[in-house]
């Protein structure tokens, strides 16, 4: 029995598989492959002590320690990985660069008389790889950019959308942040930049067809970027704008950004990072409302007062929708990609001010 090293490519060929993370919980917690399981070849504190004695004792010693941890558990790993080869067939290893970690952990189980994948180069090469191939499923994409002011209830629709099959990305769900200084407010998640991209890449890669439904998004989603080859791609769009009433807007966030515990604190922290750009006069009007528990008002101050002062357009709307409701504007918009793929511009009924869309997204009066 042996092991075979494979390139992140590879692992795309293989469709019964489970990619195994043997890097510390710590490690795996801050970012990995999607859909990998964690079989951590050193835990935390293990991990912490060996790097201790390898900075104060030297590779050899720090060496001998990692390999004494790891033999104690080496009879949990065989049978994890009996395990897992029973159940997916195909069992690839990695770690942070494909060095030591993984070929450690090959090589014993290999020799216990189970066939394994390693990845070469780690979860680094497999980073590299999707930034780069990224740009190449992008290339023949255009993107349909659904654009509109806070409260609209873009992410809605783009959900909406989903479900009925249509290819759609939710960046927001993938970032665990709704791209402002509130966009955290009720979401109880953590996303690092190597996980969200990784998340989007493995979205796009399934994604038939050329055009791809996704939310008009600034640059930076709350501590993430997008990739420079989405940015590009999302400029280039065939943009759509949505429309709510006030009233709708305010309904819209209240109900989304309520739903979790301890939303008022963090509306409130939130309320106080943009006390600058309010002024004093309008930061003492909301925590006046605040105070009363006026949370309609607060919302509603806050999109007139800040949100719609600061909107503006990426992109020059081919048409625009009602959002009013989000099935209606859904099935609007379902009409809309069929009619545009299938003739190249928007159907008759959609057309707003006179605007039709050509096959490259231009439009003409």
């Amino acid at each position: 029995m042996s092991y075979i090293d494979i390139d992140p490519e590879e692992i795309y060929r293989f469709d019964k598989k489970i990619l195994v993370d043997i890097r510390s919980p710590q490690e795996y917690q801050e970012f990995h492959i999607p859909g990998a399981v964690n079989v951590p070849l050193f835990e935390n504190e293990e991990k912490k002590i060996i790097g201790h004695i390898y900075r104060n004792e030297g590779v050899e010693e720090a060496k001998r320690v990692g390999e004494e941890f790891a033999r104690k558990k080496l009879n949990e790993f065989y049978q994890e990985f009996k395990r897992l080869k029973e159940k997916y067939e195909n069992v690839i290893v990695y770690c942070w660069r494909g060095g030591m970690r993984s070929q450690g952990m090959c090589i014993a189980i290999s020799q216990m008389g189970i066939d394994l994948y390693r990845l070469r180069g780690g979860y680094r090469a497999y980073r590299q790889f999707i930034l780069r191939d990224m740009e190449r499923i992008l290339k023949d994409k255009k993107l349909i950019v659904l654009t509109g002011k806070t409260g609209v209830g873009k992410t809605k629709v783009i959900n909406l959308i989903r479900e009925m099959g249509l290819p759609a990305i939710d960046l927001e769900g993938l970032a665990g942040d709704r791209g402002s200084v509130f966009g955290s407010v009720g979401i109880d998640k953590e996303v690092s930049q190597k996980d969200f991209d990784a998340l989007l890449y493995e979205e796009l890669r399934v994604l038939k067809g050329k055009f791809i439904f996704l939310e008009d998004e600034s640059r930076r989603i709350g501590n993430l970027y997008l990739p420079d080859c989405l940015w590009q791609k999302k400029s280039e769009g065939i943009y759509v704008e949505l429309e709510a009433s006030i009233e709708k807007r305010v309904e819209n966030i209240l109900s989304e950004y309520t739903k979790a515990q301890g939303w008022e604190e963090e509306t409130l922290s939130a309320v106080h990072r943009i006390k600058r750009y309010l002024g004093p006069q309008k930061f003492e009007a909301v925590m006046e409302m605040f105070e009363k528990r006026d949370f309609r008002g607060v919302v509603r101050f806050l999109i007139e007062e800040y949100y719609d002062k600061k909107y503006r357009l990426f992109g020059d709307p081919v048409l625009r929708v009602s959002a009013e409701d989000p099935e209606s504007c859904a099935q609007a918009l379902k009409r809309f990609y069929t009619s545009f793929i299938d003739e190249g511009k928007v159907p008759d009924s959609l057309v707003s001010q006179g605007q039709e869309v050509e096959e490259d997204g231009s439009h003409r009066q």
